[in-house]
């Protein structure tokens, strides 16, 4: 088979082919394109260079070909569009078949189109060996010009192109004739002789959409694994009694991997094209740093813990027992085991005597050297010899020169394709895990005697039953003796949900994603007609061995996970089990062990600082609440269900929240709910404003408002859009509440006044931190614009606009409805950044962010 391969697609636009087929919602055209981003998919995913494809428009609107003339003598190969020249196949060449292909408004004569095609494929072939192929994908429609076709059938022959044809109202064999023109049928029946004079075929559209639909798998190029000689004795000192056949060997069964995920960098994607090589964008440079890790003794030697240590300056180590041994780079070299490129055979053994748990590789072929007439003798004697006596050989097999030696077994294959030798490694000493197991057919008693009757022993009945059942699910004869599930016609449901994926996603940047195909699915499924064949000796097996279904015991150690799902509610709040959700802290307190302390005041210590808790009811030192208020609220708290005073009275931080300090962004939301909970309960128990772990309201709100604007600037595309939609409702959420109390804040810790002045300073939050949204979102001085993100936030003004005097409480500020509805409508507004005097004075931190007493 040539290495190379040039396919040349053509495709009719003309209008005819804007009508539906009976039973489809598309047209014919919709249909075809589908097929052929079937074809240029697979040549896509080959990705070799070598690879050659061109899409030429038949019908089309323009004119763009070598051939094509218009002067006083007529026109010639008119509306013949080549769309793509032979090149290599590119998602640039499928997303214009997808998206910039439409139905042009002239009939176009498909012998035009394949004139040019077979014009294009001379012209780039030449006399060079490639695979050639044209498709044409037609309804046959359109009046052809059959004139010199003896000549085009002559340039396909000689050419050795092969010509397929798929027409959308072709007959299907074993099916009536469809109805169709005269046309239709005079064209059909000469692209069936024109495809089987060049080794072609005709295929209906139902046809090409079936065997397109179905799996495929990358075609891999055979490559040599090993290329030398085969040896049998030593042909250096016994030349003459020795044996070197010249070999080539290549993989038989190579474990297909799936792709990695390749380092992207979104900042990078932002970046002008010009200040890239090449205008690539997104790439990435990855480099490694070591540092020091300074253990308990290098300590006292005033070692810093990010101290870099330069390459060069490592040593490689090897562990003895539990003592690390370095190991010079100058005493590596007499750690490498010096070898010699070879494949020799150490002897012959008989192959009943082979285990197949020994093989630990994959299957190479081994064939003689191409070529090589003499090694071709020599190889077919030695493939021969071993098959009379069924034999194997085994071997000793270096790679390259210096790798380490490996031991292989070689074993005859014969078939009407090709006679060669199978390799394989075997395992050596150290690779055998041997395991002992107790004895299916022998049991014995502690004396030494052996039973012939237990429980555990099968009887006659069972082994004939289950000999039954394993004949009922034999895959070997399935649909008239074809196996199933062959290795050749299954494949890896992993490896190909993949490719659809991101095929999918390649084309369509913004659809959801489609279900996982139910002939994926079924692939690895027992066949429903062998499971039903089987049913009644599965049956009689579960009679006959007692197959009892048993509940899933309980461990006696149980898992830190476990044991939290048990204590803690939906939101992380502690269950009583008697009275469900604790209410206040005495009924909590009080299901502690009988509550040894009684009322009296325990002092814990936690990462937050010194907490208090179990103080006697109406102890002023219970709460330890501050009379300090903030614009969010004394103790105010955020939660997905909406009622947390309780739990935040009861003085309960869930095991969940406890590590969150600061805002991420797999779960920003659930993040900000959680820092502001912890912060109305570390100021109700009198938290020391001290440590890493202490946080108020006011860290929680900035903290949120620098996570949105990261997610809208280093999003891909609208990738993230979404989050950062969610985070906005979150945060406007919270600022425009006006009774904090349903937010877990403690009643009358603040005067009527001071909620009212709070109130405001959280709607002039809100309202300033949505403007610096817009202006963000606008600036087209920043790189990428975010445009359309803000008309995302327009579509949701509702819900993200400026908070109105309708909407906070009566004295909170607020605009206008009319201004707010100005502000989300606006979109031509000078969004530059305001001069330094022009800027309105910040508010006093002590009156709008306070910290938590």
């Amino acid at each position: 088979m040539a290495s190379k391969e040039a396919t040349i697609y053509i495709l009719d636009v003309g209008p005819s082919l804007k009508t539906k087929r009976e039973g489809s919602d598309v047209s014919r055209l919709e249909e075809t394109k589908k097929v052929l981003l079937k074809l240029l998919a697979n040549k896509v995913h080959m990705n070799r260079k070598t690879v050659y494809v061109s899409v030429i428009l038949v019908g089309s609107d323009v004119t763009n070909n070598d051939l094509a003339t218009k002067d006083d003598d007529g026109e010639e190969y008119q509306h013949v569009d080549v769309l793509q020249p032979l090149g290599v196949a590119t998602l640039d060449l499928m997303k214009g078949v997808q998206n910039d292909v439409e139905l042009g408004e002239h009939a176009g004569d498909c012998m035009d189109a394949l004139i040019v095609a077979l014009d294009m494929m001379t012209k780039f072939c030449k006399k060079l060996k490639y695979e050639k192929k044209i498709y044409i994908l037609t309804d046959s429609y359109s009046e052809m010009n059959t004139d010199g076709s003896e000549q085009i059938t002559t340039a396909l022959h000689d050419d050795n192109v092969q010509l397929n044809v798929i027409g959308t109202d072709y007959d299907v064999e074993e099916e009536e004739n469809k109805p169709k023109t005269l046309t239709q049928a005079q064209n059909e029946a000469f692209f069936k002789t024109l495809c089987e004079e060049s080794g072609g075929d005709v295929f209906s559209l139902d046809e090409a959409q079936d065997l397109t639909s179905q799996f495929y798998s990358k075609k891999v190029k055979p490559a040599a694994v090993y290329r030398g000689t085969l040896d049998l004795g030593d042909s250096e000192k016994f030349p003459d009694a020795s044996l070197a056949i010249p070999v080539h060997m290549y993989g038989r069964t190579m474990q297909a991997k799936i792709p990695t995920a390749k380092k992207y960098s979104v900042l990078s994607e932002s970046a002008a094209e010009d200040n890239l090589p090449g205008g690539r964008t997104g790439m990435v440079n990855a480099s490694r740093t070591y540092k020091l890790k300074v253990a308990g003794d290098m300590a006292a030697q005033e070692m810093e813990e990010d101290t870099e240590v330069p390459e060069d300056a490592l040593e490689k180590a090897f562990m003895y027992g539990r003592t690390i041994v370095p190991i010079r780079a100058v005493d590596m070299e007499a750690l490498k085991l010096s070898t010699v490129k070879s494949l020799t055979i150490l002897g012959f053994f008989a192959s009943s005597t082979f285990q197949r748990e020994w093989l630990m590789s994959n299957v190479y072929s081994v064939f003689a050297a191409p070529g090589n007439p003499r090694a071709e003798v020599e190889m077919a004697g030695l493939v021969f010899a071993l098959f009379e006596k069924n034999s194997f050989a085994l071997c000793r097999y270096v790679r390259i020169n210096d790798s380490e030696p490996k031991l292989g077994v070689l074993w005859p294959e014969i078939s009407s394709e090709h006679k060669c030798l199978f390799f394989a490694r075997t395992a050596f000493n150290e690779d055998i895990r041997r395991h002992v197991f107790s004895s299916l057919t022998d049991i014995e008693t502690v004396t030494g005697k052996k039973l012939e009757k237990h429980r555990l022993l099968a009887t006659k009945e069972m082994i004939d039953n289950t000999k039954e059942f394993i004949n009922a699910l034999d895959l070997m004869n399935i649909n008239d003796g074809e196996e199933y599930l062959a290795p050749e016609t299954t494949f890896n449901p992993a490896l190909q949900r993949q490719m659809q994926l991101v095929e999918f996603r390649a084309l369509n940047p913004k659809k959801a994603l489609p279900p996982i195909p139910n002939a994926l699915i079924k692939q690895l499924l027992p066949l429903p007609e062998l499971a039903a064949a089987a049913q009644p000796i599965e049956d009689t097996l579960i009679r006959l061995w007692d197959i009892k279904k048993l509940d899933k015991p309980s461990s006696g150690k149980r898992g830190y996970r476990a044991s939290l799902d048990d204590e803690l509610g939906k939101d992380g709040v502690a269950l009583d089990h008697e009275h469900g959700l604790s209410g206040s802290g005495d009924l909590l307190f009080e299901g502690l062990a009988g509550n040894p302390h009684g009322n009296k005041r325990q002092k814990s210590e936690s990462m937050f600082g010194t907490a208090t808790s179990g103080s006697a009811p109406g102890d002023p030192g219970a709460s330890g609440v501050a009379k300090a208020g903030s614009v969010f609220g004394a103790g105010s708290t955020l939660s997905r269900g909406g009622a947390l005073g309780d739990a935040a009275a009861s003085g309960m931080i869930s095991f969940e929240m406890n590590a969150v300090r600061e805002i991420g962004t797999s779960d920003p939301v659930k993040d900000f709910e959680a820092m502001v909970k912890i912060a109305t309960i570390q100021q109700q128990q009198g938290v020391r404003p001290a440590g890493a772990g202490f946080v108020t309201v006011a860290m929680a709100v900035d903290q949120m408002k620098a996570m949105i604007q990261k997610v809208i600037t280093t999003s891909f595309g609208d990738q993230f859009y979404e989050k950062a939609i969610e985070c906005l409702k979150s945060l406007r959420g919270f600022l425009s509440s006006a009774d904090m109390t349903k937010y877990g804040a403690a009643a009358g810790v603040e005067s009527e006044a001071e909620q009212k002045e709070a109130a405001k300073g959280r709607v002039e939050t809100w309202n300033a931190f949505i403007k610096e949204i817009k202006q963000m979102c606008l600036n087209t001085s920043i790189s990428p614009v975010r445009t359309d993100f803000w008309e995302l936030v327009v579509k949701n003004k509702k819900e993200l606009g400026l908070l109105t005097k309708r909407e906070v409480p009566e004295g909170a500020g607020g605009v206008s409805t009319e201004e707010a509805e100005q502000f989300m409508t606006e979109t031509t507004e000078d969004i530059s950044a305001p001069a330094a005097d022009e800027e309105a004075p910040a508010p006093d931190e002590d009156d709008l962010l306070a910290l938590m007493d």
